[in-house]
């Protein structure tokens, strides 16, 4: 051996640095395809790149607001709405308007309320047929201005101002009221959907919509499971344990009924007549699917947070519809708003106590997008604390 050895030849400073390229890159394949011992389907799993995966079930009857709740996660959490999106909501908005016109002309009829002005009564010749109005649907629909005018004339009328309190008794849908009074915007012929019409429009969802939102260091999957009847069947078998459960309930509608078939695969098929109807209030409706929610066993290990949505509807609706006409156990004083939130949260608290459940709540306007954060937040850290009882760490 050579007196003046050293030991192997020093690497160069490439090869130095490709060693460290390979070992970075053998980690990050270690990280990706790493796994927790144990782990399944049902149990949140968590990698060592420090995300944190959740699973939120997003649950309650239907016109609650859970797709509201949907659309204000896209917009703050996803990639918001861009052109071609909000262009895409435009036929189902301005079809929001015009039925919302067509209801009130009709309830006019049923309800035996007078117009205040002739000038009204002619106007709502141009909505009773509601097939007609389906020509101005469309995005590219040649736009009539007096459509817009004849809309504002019904609204101003005292006789429809009426009819639009009584909206209770013939279902008009909640958000109305905004797009009436823009008929001048929605029905312009370059019109594009705000993304507060997208928040306020409203089409049923007859089936669950799944999506990922990245959020900080938590990666949420939503489910809005429907609220549509013919979309419950699938909620008790979705997921056996959801890191979370949002139950979503309208305080607005404690002055409205639904129509509920006792069988509706039978009526639907044998087209039987209304007594296997039965008329329920939707709160009571609510109630209901709140109850098979708190004792289905699979849910049990998971946390309930109960929003009782559309606060804001509901001050406005308490002035002129007292509660204690619909429900008779409230003595509380009419009109007041604190007191009949609190009646009304009470009747889910009831329900809870029997069943022996702990849930959270907060009362919410999921049109509000202030409002959909701070209660997001709120929603977060439920989910976080699950998350770490359940052996995580954030």
């Amino acid at each position: 051996m050579p007196e003046n050895y050293n030991g192997p030849p020093r690497p160069s400073f490439l090869q130095r640095a490709w060693g460290v390229v390979c070992s970075l890159v053998e980690y990050l394949r270690w990280c990706l395809a790493w796994q927790p011992p144990e782990a399944s389907l049902d149990d949140t799993t968590f990698d060592k790149c420090n995300t944190v995966e959740a699973r939120l079930l997003v649950l309650g009857a239907a016109d609650t607001g859970k797709s509201t709740f949907m659309k204000q996660m896209r917009y703050v959490f996803g990639d918001t709405f861009p052109v071609s999106e909000r262009r895409r909501h435009l036929p189902y908005i301005r079809q929001n308007l015009l039925e919302s016109v067509h209801k009130l002309v009709v309830a006019m009829d049923v309800l035996g309320v007078p117009y205040s002005t002739a000038a009204a009564q002619d106007a709502a010749e141009r909505f009773v047929d509601m097939t007609a109005l389906e020509a101005f649907f469309g995005d590219d629909s040649p736009m009539d201005l007096t459509l817009v005018e004849e809309t504002q004339t019904l609204w101003e009328d005292e006789g429809v101002q009426e009819v639009f309190r009584r909206g209770n008794e013939y279902h008009l849908m909640t958000n109305a009221d905004h797009f009436i009074t823009s008929a001048a915007r929605i029905l312009h012929y370059d019109y594009l959907p705000t993304i507060d019409d997208i928040l306020r429009m409203r089409y049923p969802t007859q089936c669950s919509v799944t999506t990922t939102y990245d959020v900080g260091e938590m990666r949420m999957t939503v489910h809005d499971m429907g609220g549509e009847r013919s979309a419950r069947g699938e909620w008790v078998g979705h997921f056996s344990r959801p890191t979370a459960i949002l139950f979503l309930a309208s305080l607005a509608e404690y002055d409205q009924q639904v129509e509920e078939a006792e069988r509706e695969g039978e009526a639907a098929l044998t087209h039987t007549s209304s007594s296997l109807h039965q008329i329920k209030n939707r709160v009571q409706e609510s109630l209901d699917i709140f109850d098979v929610v708190l004792k289905y066993p699979p849910f049990h290990n998971s946390p309930v947070i109960l929003l009782l949505n559309k606060s804001d509807i509901f001050k406005k609706k308490i002035i002129y519809h007292s509660l204690a006409h619909y429900f008779p156990q409230y003595d509380g004083p009419d009109g007041d708003e604190d007191k009949g939130r609190e009646f009304l949260s009470g009747l889910y608290e009831e329900l809870a106590a029997r069943h022996g459940r702990h849930y959270v709540s907060r009362f919410t306007e999921a049109t509000n997008t202030e409002n959909f954060n701070s209660i997001f937040s709120f929603v977060k850290n439920i989910v976080s604390r699950n998350i770490i009882s359940r052996g995580g760490l954030l």
